[in-house]
């Protein structure tokens, strides 16, 4: 077998394998936060309707293959359905900030949607904090063991496994992008601490739009590159590349009130219709959290999610889930310093959640 889930596990606080483009914003910080420049890497439309979870999924398992398949495949026939769109070009988009956060453990667990219920939901992906399971609530989360790029950051972040064949793909890794777009009002702030949120439908019987849930390749050079790289609504073929990179792009307005994510009410989209500003109800806007998942395999051919226990299905239910379980007062620093003239935006690493700006 070629893809080892237990070689991609384990402390990697060290090493550093991305390091975000960074466009910086204007100063104009406040009391409270900052302004910054509206745009975005892609429109954001309104998001899936939420649906209560399902009690079991209704797609067949799919057949186990007996081998891995190899990491470095030819191109397979255009797959029906697809949408290939080059993302919109944002000069005026900006990353705050930015971290890495490694592959940690699998588990049948959701602390949001199966709260105190080990072993009941679909297999995930776990990222960030190592402890996280289905009893996992934001306290016991903060200051806990990452697998982050800065250990300030011992926040759970999950999506659904990834199989193909039937094989369970090990992710190589989660960048996460906190960025601001979209709208100047209200002013940017950091999430609150405690904060819950879910991006993408994990009940979806179509592709969902691209502003949520978008495909693309990992560039044998750049990496993650959202200017260059074309998007699309379901996976695609990447040979001659690093990867398949899944991108799961979360709400930026919150109701002000409600930190439990589990009703996919508590956050909102911004309003394409009205100049990306937060809809009503939704008066605190926050950056916008975008994961960068990337997938050791270059092939879309025999790809499959999670759907339940032991059951696998489309890939249009792609979703990620999070819950803010960062050092607060350093997450906010962070924020806030952003539009600074000390310009301190990029990716940060370290104890001291430090920015390391790109090396030339």
């Amino acid at each position: 077998m070629t893809i080892f889930r237990s070689l991609l596990a384990g402390p990697k606080l060290g090493v550093v394998v991305i390091v975000a483009a960074v466009a910086v914003v204007s100063a104009g910080g406040t009391a409270a936060g900052f302004a910054l420049t509206s745009g975005g890497a892609s429109s954001i439309a309104s998001p899936p309707s939420a649906t209560p979870k399902a009690a079991s999924a209704t797609s067949a398992p799919a057949s186990a293959s007996s081998t891995a398949p190899s990491t470095t495949t030819t191109a397979v026939p255009a797959m029906p359905g697809v949408t290939l769109t080059a993302p919109a070009a944002a000069p005026d988009a900006s990353v705050l900030i930015s971290d890495t956060c490694f592959y940690s453990h699998e588990a049948n667990d959701d602390p949001i949607l199966d709260p105190g219920e080990p072993g009941t939901s679909m297999a995930h992906d776990f990222f960030g904090n190592r402890s996280t399971s289905a009893t996992s609530t934001a306290a016991m989360l903060v200051g806990g063991s990452t697998t982050c790029s800065t250990s300030d950051d011992a926040s759970a972040y999950w999506t659904p496994v990834l199989y193909q064949d039937g094989v369970a793909v090990a992710p190589s890794r989660n960048l996460i992008y906190w960025s601001g777009l979209h709208a100047t009002s209200p002013t940017v702030v950091a999430p609150p601490a405690g904060l819950e949120m879910i991006a993408g439908n994990e009940n979806a019987s179509a592709p969902q739009p691209t502003s949520v849930i978008d495909w693309r390749c990992v560039d044998s050079t750049t990496q993650a590159d959202s200017t260059t790289q074309a998007v699309s609504n379901v996976p695609v073929n990447c040979a001659g590349t690093k990867g398949i990179e899944l991108r799961v792009t979360f709400p930026s307005c919150w109701n002000g009130t409600t930190l439990n994510g589990a009703s996919q009410t508590n956050v909102a989209y911004p309003e394409t219709s009205k100049a990306r500003t937060c809809p009503s109800g939704y008066p605190v806007r926050i950056p916008t959290v975008i994961f960068h998942i990337m997938y050791p395999i270059t092939s879309a051919a025999g790809l499959t999610l999670s759907m339940g226990p032991g059951q696998q299905g489309s890939t249009d239910s792609a979703h990620g889930d999070f819950i803010n379980g960062w050092n607060q007062s350093v997450l906010t620093r962070l924020i806030n310093g952003c539009a600074g003239t000390t310009r301190t935006c990029g990716h940060v690493t370290g104890s001291d959640a430090q920015v390391r700006p790109k090396k030339a």
